[in-house]
C-alpha cells in the first residue's frame, strides 16, 4: 500500500471559498491511481480542510495531481 499526496492543480472557488494551487491531502491506497478511489479522497479533503470538492466536480485529474511520497 503506498501513501500518496494529492494536491490541487490551480486555484479555484469551491462553494464561495478561494482554493489556492497546491493545497494538499495525504491518503495510503492499493490503487496506482489514487483519484480511482475518489470517496476517498473526498474524506480526506472534508476532514483536513473542510471541503467539499466532491459536489463542485473537482475530484479529476483536471483540477488535482498527485505523487507517491
Amino acid at each position: 500500500m503506498a501513501t500518496f499526496e494529492i494536491k490541487t492543480k490551480h486555484a479555484m472557488n469551491v462553494k464561495g471559498e478561494y482554493v489556492d494551487g497546491g493545497l494538499s491531502v495525504q491518503i495510503s491506497s492499493m490503487f496506482a491511481n489514487p483519484l480511482d478511489e475518489k470517496e476517498k479522497v473526498h474524506n480526506a479533503f472534508m476532514r483536513v480542510h473542510g471541503l467539499d470538492l466532491k459536489t463542485e466536480g473537482y475530484l479529476n485529474t483536471g483540477f488535482l495531481e498527485y505523487h507517491i511520497i
